[in-house]
């Protein structure tokens, strides 16, 4: 009985880690093929905040502001959403968050099955190799943290 739950364990946990394609120090999935709200793609900079939203959910919205706020004045940072929604569900809300270094993309579905995305909000810190320097909820994340891995990664 014992070994029919070790067995058990192990399957679920490989399972579990077999959903998770995000990494630390690993390269994150391009993005490609993003369709850019309004055309505005963000000017390239060495790190950049890629988070997962939805518009029906209120945390997305309040994370998405209080991240975006919090990056306001720090240098060589990006600013993207990511939404599987279409531009008329989700552009009522996110049209302040479109300037020189912060992007929405719209029907970005593909995307969220490429980083392995499951749940909203989420988020990641890319630097500019693409490599993963945190991911998670959005709410563990202010901007002490980033500056801190802005600095440790420099």
């Amino acid at each position: 009985m014992k070994r029919f739950a070790v067995v058990i364990i192990a399957l679920l946990t490989l399972v579990t880690a077999e959903a998770q394609t995000i990494a630390l120090g690993e390269k994150t999935p391009p993005l490609k093929d993003a369709k850019w709200l309004n055309g505005n793609i963000p000017a390239k900079n060495s790190y950049t905040y890629i988070g997962f939203i939805h518009s029906a959910s209120e945390p997305c919205k309040v994370w998405a502001e209080r991240i975006y706020s919090a990056i306001a004045d720090v240098e060589n940072i990006s600013f993207i959403l990511i939404s599987r929604e279409s531009t008329t569900d989700i552009k009522k809300w996110v049209m302040n968050y479109i300037s020189p270094r912060s992007g929405i993309v719209v029907d970005g579905d593909h995307l969220r099955r490429a980083f392995g995305v499951s749940y909203a909000p989420f988020a990641v810190i890319i630097d500019h190799k693409r490599r993963a320097l945190w991911f998670g909820n959005p709410r563990h994340l202010n901007k002490q943290i980033i500056e801190t891995l802005i600095s440790q990664n420099q």
